[in-house]
């Protein structure tokens, strides 16, 4: 029961900062207006494009250990257990 009440209320909670965010101007622009601003700069742009290349060089890292491209190569030499005492 207290858990459906305290749904219900960040639910309204919720409503009301998306209300208040889209509709309650800040100076020019509503807080919404402003997120959609800062994130039309130039520099989130370029903080986009460079998150993305290097997510896709971690990428083809991981790729390429998992799935080695060439496989007449010899494997990695691991180091044998420890032996129990």
């Amino acid at each position: 029961m207290f858990g459906m009440i305290r749904f219900l209320i960040s639910l309204v909670m919720f409503a009301a900062f998306v209300w208040f965010a889209v509709t309650v101007p800040l100076g020019k622009r509503t807080l919404w207006g402003h997120t959609c601003a800062i994130f039309a700069t130039q520099e989130a742009k370029d903080l986009a494009d460079g998150t993305k290349e290097e997510a896709e060089k971690v990428a083809r890292k991981v790729k390429g250990e998992l799935h080695p491209p060439d496989m007449s190569t010899p494997p990695r030499k691991v180091k044998a257990p420890l032996a129990p005492r």
